[in-house]
């Protein structure tokens, strides 16, 4: 690939963020270097600067996009509730699909875990994306705090993943109708 097909090609960006979790996921935040995020995005090093001025801003625009992604399923499958459709059911659905990506995930969100522990920066896209849940989940459930709610999914899913065995459809399905009662599921 030639300077001048490189300096124009479109995807540059995406494939720079992809990378960046890609390496965040196998070597974790310390093995995500400029450098080793060039190379493996097949990006000349002093061009990475023109797309993220510093490595900081790379990782927080990636993880930016993680949060977007692992919380998009939320949000679409609350949002898409037909009448009289139990919104209890789309989050058990959620927390037991079988995703070929989940140990992506929990390594990549306990690293953004971690940044956010240390990081207002990171803290507050945290905050973002628990109040988006929350917000979405909310639409469909009263009295119980879509907070709350949020949480306990998050748990079990967090459970299932190191104990599936223990944290079955069954068990998982007990859990959010003990925790949200039949007269505060709204109707879409």
């Amino acid at each position: 690939m030639g300077a001048v097909s490189r300096r124009t090609e479109p995807q540059r960006r995406d494939r720079i963020l992809a990378v960046t979790l890609d390496i965040i996921e196998e070597r974790g935040l310390s093995g995500a270097t400029y450098r080793t995020i060039a190379e493996a995005a097949d990006v000349p090093l002093g061009s990475m600067t023109y797309h993220f001025p510093n490595r900081d801003d790379l990782v927080f625009t990636a993880f930016e996009r993680f949060a977007n992604d692992l919380f998009s399923p939320l949000d679409e499958s609350m949002g898409n509730l037909e009448l009289r459709e139990d919104p209890r059911e789309r989050l058990v659905q959620m927390i037991v699909a079988d995703s070929r990506d989940r140990r992506r995930d929990m390594v990549l969100l306990a690293e953004l875990y971690v940044l956010a522990i240390r990081e207002e920066r990171y803290a507050e896209l945290m905050r973002q994306w628990m109040r988006r849940a929350k917000d979405a989940i909310s639409r469909h459930i009263h009295g119980v705090s879509g907070h709350v709610i949020d949480a306990v999914q998050e748990g079990i899913g967090l459970q299932r993943y190191f104990l599936p065995q223990e944290f079955t459809e069954d068990i998982v399905r007990r859990t959010l109708h003990d925790l949200i009662p039949d007269a505060q599921v709204r109707a879409p």
